[in-house]
């Protein structure tokens, strides 16, 4: 397994249309939301994740150039991104958040996918502190195990690999090496005015 799904959390969006007509849509914006694409490298499995490293990470996997990836910084809120993309711009997408031990402080397994301009499916469990919770709204897809969702232990009904599984069979290969590698520069998206030569961003 690529050893970026093996971090204690990551969080991570794919939309099914290509990178640079996802950034051409972002840059037609009105200027208050619009941001500007930088180009920036892409280094997995050594990629910043922690905030402050790279504000918001966009690539075109390798294994499939007609997908855009989607990596916030830890506790970036970059949640606009998979919502303009797909309740505005119309494409399908999918985000998932997932925390490999329940000794993390906010533990959380969590998939949602949009289709037609709107929210198609979400299941969660995470916890609430001091309770664990679960939550389902919207139609069960096929790639779901459904049985687990009745479990006794909330923290069991959706473990990190049935999310990983749910990824698969949208059509995100996030198992595959080459998802995490692209033929084309990443980039970040950012507001402001663009950045000097040689300056940090």
């Amino acid at each position: 397994m690529p050893p970026v799904l093996e971090r204690p959390f990551f969080h991570l969006s794919v939309v099914r249309t290509p990178l640079r007509g996802l950034i051409g849509q972002f840059a037609g914006l009105p200027p208050l939301v619009a941001s500007r694409a930088e180009n920036t490298a892409l280094d997995f499995p050594a990629q910043g994740y922690q905030r402050g490293a790279l504000p918001l990470l966009l690539w075109s996997p390798a294994c499939d150039p007609g997908l855009t990836a989607v990596m916030p910084a830890v506790g970036s809120g970059d949640h606009f991104v998979l919502s303009y993309a797909c309740e505005r711009f119309g494409h399908d997408g999918v985000a998932v958040r997932s925390s490999s031990t329940v000794s993390d402080a906010e533990p959380i397994n969590e998939f949602i996918t949009y289709a037609g301009n709107r929210m198609q499916r979400a299941v969660r469990a995470m916890k609430d502190a001091p309770r664990w919770d679960f939550f389902q709204q919207g139609e069960p897809l096929p790639c779901e195990a459904t049985h687990a969702y009745t479990a006794r232990r909330v923290r069991d009904r959706l473990p990190r690999e049935a999310v990983l599984d749910c990824l698969h069979a949208w059509g995100a290969p996030v198992r595959e090496a080459a998802f995490w590698q692209s033929a084309q520069p990443a980039v970040t998206l950012v507001r402001g005015a663009p950045s000097a030569p040689g300056t940090p961003r």
